[in-house]
Protein backbone atom coordinates (compact mmCIF):
# COMPACT_ATOMS: atom_id res chain seq x y z
CA UNK A 1 0.00 0.00 0.00
CA UNK A 2 2.77 2.48 0.94
CA UNK A 3 6.07 3.26 -0.73
CA UNK A 4 8.49 4.69 1.82
CA UNK A 5 11.12 6.96 0.23
CA UNK A 6 14.34 7.41 2.21
CA UNK A 7 17.05 9.64 0.68
CA UNK A 8 20.43 8.59 2.05
CA UNK A 9 23.61 10.61 2.21
CA UNK A 10 26.21 9.87 4.89
CA UNK A 11 23.93 8.85 7.76
CA UNK A 12 25.82 5.83 9.08
CA UNK A 13 25.05 6.73 12.70
CA UNK A 14 21.30 6.97 12.12
CA UNK A 15 20.13 4.93 9.16
CA UNK A 16 19.81 1.65 11.07
CA UNK A 17 17.43 3.13 13.65
CA UNK A 18 15.50 4.94 10.92
CA UNK A 19 14.98 1.75 8.93
CA UNK A 20 14.07 -0.18 12.04
CA UNK A 21 11.39 2.36 12.86
CA UNK A 22 9.77 1.49 9.52
CA UNK A 23 10.17 -2.26 9.92
CA UNK A 24 8.54 -1.99 13.37
CA UNK A 25 5.32 -0.51 11.98
CA UNK A 26 2.07 -2.06 13.16
CA UNK A 27 0.86 -1.86 9.55
CA UNK A 28 3.20 -3.93 7.42
CA UNK A 29 2.05 -3.46 3.82
CA UNK A 30 4.88 -1.32 2.45
CA UNK A 31 8.07 -1.19 0.46
CA UNK A 32 11.15 0.81 1.42
CA UNK A 33 13.10 2.58 -1.31
CA UNK A 34 16.48 3.77 -0.09
CA UNK A 35 18.00 6.17 -2.61
CA UNK A 36 21.72 6.27 -1.91
CA UNK A 37 22.70 9.76 -3.06
CA UNK A 38 26.42 9.10 -3.43
CA UNK A 39 27.20 8.40 0.24
CA UNK A 40 30.92 8.36 1.03
CA UNK A 41 30.71 6.70 4.45
CA UNK A 42 29.48 3.15 5.07
CA UNK A 43 25.78 4.08 5.22
CA UNK A 44 24.82 1.85 2.35
CA UNK A 45 26.66 -1.14 3.84
CA UNK A 46 24.48 -0.81 6.93
CA UNK A 47 21.36 -0.86 4.76
CA UNK A 48 22.60 -3.88 2.81
CA UNK A 49 23.15 -5.78 6.05
CA UNK A 50 19.44 -5.55 6.92
CA UNK A 51 17.80 -8.53 5.27
CA UNK A 52 14.23 -7.70 4.35
CA UNK A 53 12.85 -8.24 0.86
CA UNK A 54 10.80 -5.06 1.09
CA UNK A 55 13.96 -2.92 1.07
CA UNK A 56 15.13 -1.74 -2.34
CA UNK A 57 18.36 0.18 -2.82
CA UNK A 58 18.86 2.63 -5.68
CA UNK A 59 22.33 4.11 -6.12
CA UNK A 60 23.03 7.41 -7.83
CA UNK A 61 25.78 10.00 -7.92
CA UNK A 62 25.33 12.79 -5.41
CA UNK A 63 22.63 15.08 -6.79
CA UNK A 64 20.90 16.31 -3.65
CA UNK A 65 17.90 15.36 -1.58
CA UNK A 66 15.31 16.59 -4.10
CA UNK A 67 16.75 14.42 -6.84
CA UNK A 68 16.85 11.43 -4.47
CA UNK A 69 13.21 11.89 -3.46
CA UNK A 70 12.15 12.29 -7.09
CA UNK A 71 13.96 9.10 -8.05
CA UNK A 72 12.19 7.24 -5.26
CA UNK A 73 8.78 8.55 -6.29
CA UNK A 74 9.27 7.49 -9.89
CA UNK A 75 10.47 4.02 -8.86
CA UNK A 76 7.66 3.46 -6.34
CA UNK A 77 5.33 0.55 -7.06
CA UNK A 78 2.55 1.59 -4.65
CA UNK A 79 0.16 4.49 -5.12
CA UNK A 80 0.69 6.09 -1.70
CA UNK A 81 4.05 7.85 -1.30
CA UNK A 82 5.49 8.52 2.15
CA UNK A 83 8.83 10.09 3.03
CA UNK A 84 11.28 9.57 5.86
CA UNK A 85 14.61 11.36 6.16
CA UNK A 86 17.50 9.09 7.09
CA UNK A 87 17.98 10.57 10.56
CA UNK A 88 14.33 10.78 11.63
CA UNK A 89 12.07 8.17 13.22
CA UNK A 90 8.53 6.91 12.90
CA UNK A 91 6.54 5.63 15.83
CA UNK A 92 4.95 2.22 15.39
CA UNK A 93 1.52 3.68 14.61
CA UNK A 94 2.56 6.01 11.78
CA UNK A 95 1.46 4.03 8.74
CA UNK A 96 -1.59 2.68 10.53
CA UNK A 97 -2.70 6.23 11.31
CA UNK A 98 -2.29 7.21 7.66
CA UNK A 99 -4.14 4.11 6.49
CA UNK A 100 -7.14 4.95 8.67
CA UNK A 101 -7.21 8.51 7.36
CA UNK A 102 -7.12 7.29 3.76
CA UNK A 103 -10.06 4.97 4.46
CA UNK A 104 -12.05 7.66 6.27
CA UNK A 105 -11.41 10.30 3.59
CA UNK A 106 -11.46 8.33 0.32
CA UNK A 107 -11.73 11.39 -1.92
CA UNK A 108 -8.62 13.12 -0.59
CA UNK A 109 -5.10 12.71 -1.90
CA UNK A 110 -2.77 14.51 0.55
CA UNK A 111 -2.47 13.50 4.21
CA UNK A 112 -0.18 14.20 7.13
CA UNK A 113 0.11 13.44 10.82
CA UNK A 114 1.98 15.42 13.49
CA UNK A 115 5.42 15.13 15.05
CA UNK A 116 7.63 16.17 17.91
CA UNK A 117 11.22 17.36 17.82
CA UNK A 118 13.90 15.20 19.36
CA UNK A 119 14.41 17.82 22.07
CA UNK A 120 10.76 17.66 23.17
CA UNK A 121 9.03 15.34 25.59
CA UNK A 122 6.24 13.15 24.24
CA UNK A 123 3.04 13.35 26.23
CA UNK A 124 1.57 10.11 27.54
CA UNK A 125 -1.15 10.16 24.87
CA UNK A 126 -1.41 12.54 21.96
CA UNK A 127 -4.76 13.76 20.69
CA UNK A 128 -6.21 12.60 17.40
CA UNK A 129 -8.17 15.45 15.91
CA UNK A 130 -8.43 15.41 12.13
CA UNK A 131 -8.91 18.57 10.10
CA UNK A 132 -9.22 19.24 6.39
CA UNK A 133 -7.04 22.25 5.66
CA UNK A 134 -8.44 24.00 2.60
CA UNK A 135 -6.29 27.12 2.85
CA UNK A 136 -2.73 26.03 3.56
CA UNK A 137 -1.36 29.56 3.22
CA UNK A 138 -3.75 31.07 5.76
CA UNK A 139 -3.10 28.37 8.34
CA UNK A 140 0.66 28.44 7.79
CA UNK A 141 0.83 32.10 8.81
CA UNK A 142 0.40 31.06 12.44
CA UNK A 143 1.27 27.37 12.64
CA UNK A 144 3.50 24.72 11.10
CA UNK A 145 1.34 22.48 8.92
CA UNK A 146 3.49 20.06 6.94
CA UNK A 147 6.83 18.32 7.41
CA UNK A 148 8.33 15.87 4.95
CA UNK A 149 8.57 12.82 7.20
CA UNK A 150 4.85 12.83 8.08
CA UNK A 151 3.49 13.46 4.58
CA UNK A 152 1.55 10.91 2.53
CA UNK A 153 0.72 11.81 -1.06
CA UNK A 154 -0.97 9.87 -3.83
CA UNK A 155 1.60 9.13 -6.52
CA UNK A 156 -0.43 10.56 -9.38
CA UNK A 157 -0.49 13.96 -7.66
CA UNK A 158 3.14 14.55 -8.64
CA UNK A 159 2.21 14.27 -12.31
CA UNK A 160 -0.02 17.29 -11.82
CA UNK A 161 2.04 19.54 -9.53
CA UNK A 162 5.53 18.41 -10.52
CA UNK A 163 8.36 16.91 -8.48
CA UNK A 164 10.75 18.39 -5.92
CA UNK A 165 12.80 21.26 -7.35
CA UNK A 166 16.32 19.88 -7.80
CA UNK A 167 17.77 23.41 -7.93
CA UNK A 168 16.88 24.00 -4.28
CA UNK A 169 18.88 22.76 -1.29
CA UNK A 170 16.73 24.49 1.33
CA UNK A 171 12.99 24.91 1.41
CA UNK A 172 12.44 22.39 -1.39
CA UNK A 173 9.78 20.83 0.82
CA UNK A 174 7.99 24.14 1.41
CA UNK A 175 8.06 24.75 -2.31
CA UNK A 176 6.36 21.40 -2.86
CA UNK A 177 3.66 21.94 -0.21
CA UNK A 178 2.87 25.36 -1.66
CA UNK A 179 2.38 23.85 -5.11
CA UNK A 180 0.25 21.04 -3.68
CA UNK A 181 -1.89 23.49 -1.76
CA UNK A 182 -3.02 25.22 -4.93
CA UNK A 183 -4.81 22.06 -6.05
CA UNK A 184 -5.47 19.88 -3.01
CA UNK A 185 -6.63 20.25 0.59
CA UNK A 186 -4.44 18.61 3.25
CA UNK A 187 -6.03 16.17 5.66
CA UNK A 188 -4.08 16.61 8.89
CA UNK A 189 -4.17 14.57 12.09
CA UNK A 190 -2.96 15.97 15.39
CA UNK A 191 -1.78 12.48 16.34
CA UNK A 192 1.99 12.45 16.90
CA UNK A 193 3.56 9.63 14.91
CA UNK A 194 7.13 10.77 14.17
CA UNK A 195 10.24 12.31 15.69
CA UNK A 196 12.11 15.08 13.90
CA UNK A 197 15.78 14.77 14.83
CA UNK A 198 16.97 18.36 14.90
CA UNK A 199 20.25 17.89 16.77
CA UNK A 200 22.00 15.58 14.32
CA UNK A 201 25.25 16.75 12.76
CA UNK A 202 24.68 17.12 9.05
CA UNK A 203 20.91 17.38 9.35
CA UNK A 204 19.19 18.55 6.16
CA UNK A 205 18.07 21.74 7.92
CA UNK A 206 21.11 22.34 10.11
CA UNK A 207 22.62 25.19 8.15
CA UNK A 208 21.40 28.37 6.56
CA UNK A 209 21.10 27.92 2.82
CA UNK A 210 22.78 29.82 0.02
CA UNK A 211 20.19 32.29 -1.19
CA UNK A 212 20.09 31.22 -4.84
CA UNK A 213 19.54 27.59 -3.78
CA UNK A 214 16.74 28.50 -1.38
CA UNK A 215 12.99 28.63 -1.94
CA UNK A 216 13.37 32.39 -1.55
CA UNK A 217 14.93 32.51 -5.03
CA UNK A 218 11.69 31.21 -6.55
CA UNK A 219 9.36 33.74 -4.94
CA UNK A 220 7.83 36.53 -7.01
CA UNK A 221 5.31 38.58 -5.06
CA UNK A 222 3.93 40.21 -8.20
CA UNK A 223 0.71 38.52 -9.14
CA UNK A 224 0.23 36.82 -5.79
CA UNK A 225 -2.86 37.69 -3.81
CA UNK A 226 -4.53 37.06 -0.47
CA UNK A 227 -3.07 34.62 2.00
CA UNK A 228 -0.61 33.17 -0.50
CA UNK A 229 0.96 36.61 -0.88
CA UNK A 230 1.02 37.13 2.90
CA UNK A 231 2.63 33.71 3.39
CA UNK A 232 5.51 34.32 0.99
CA UNK A 233 5.94 37.95 2.08
CA UNK A 234 6.33 36.79 5.68
CA UNK A 235 8.94 34.26 4.55
CA UNK A 236 10.94 36.96 2.74
CA UNK A 237 10.78 39.42 5.63
CA UNK A 238 11.94 36.74 8.05
CA UNK A 239 15.01 36.05 5.91
CA UNK A 240 15.77 39.76 5.56
CA UNK A 241 15.63 40.23 9.34
CA UNK A 242 17.84 37.17 9.81
CA UNK A 243 20.35 38.44 7.26
CA UNK A 244 20.51 41.85 8.94
CA UNK A 245 21.13 40.17 12.27
CA UNK A 246 23.92 38.05 10.75
CA UNK A 247 25.30 41.08 8.89
CA UNK A 248 24.70 39.32 5.59
CA UNK A 249 24.09 42.65 3.90
CA UNK A 250 24.59 41.29 0.37
CA UNK A 251 21.56 39.05 0.88
CA UNK A 252 19.53 42.00 2.18
CA UNK A 253 20.45 44.03 -0.91
CA UNK A 254 19.54 41.20 -3.30
CA UNK A 255 16.14 40.61 -1.70
CA UNK A 256 15.27 44.30 -1.45
CA UNK A 257 16.35 44.92 -5.03
CA UNK A 258 14.20 42.08 -6.33
CA UNK A 259 11.07 42.75 -4.31
CA UNK A 260 11.48 46.43 -3.28
CA UNK A 261 8.06 48.10 -3.28
CA UNK A 262 6.21 44.76 -3.22
CA UNK A 263 7.35 44.24 0.37
CA UNK A 264 5.62 47.49 1.37
CA UNK A 265 2.21 46.53 0.01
Amino acid sequence: MFSVIIPLYNKRKNISATLQSVLNQSFQDFEIIVVNDGSTDNSISIVEAIKDERIRIINQENQGVSSARNKGIKEAKYKWITFLDADDLWMENHLEALRKMIIDYPNEQVFCTSFIRSTEQLKAKSSNTIQIINNYFERSLNEFIAWTSVMCIKKEVFERVGYFNIKLSRGEDLDMWARLAKFYPIVKSSEITAIYNIDIEGSLSAQKSVLHKSILSTINLKGLEGFERKYFKKMLLRRIKSSIKDLSLKEVFILLKKHNVELLK
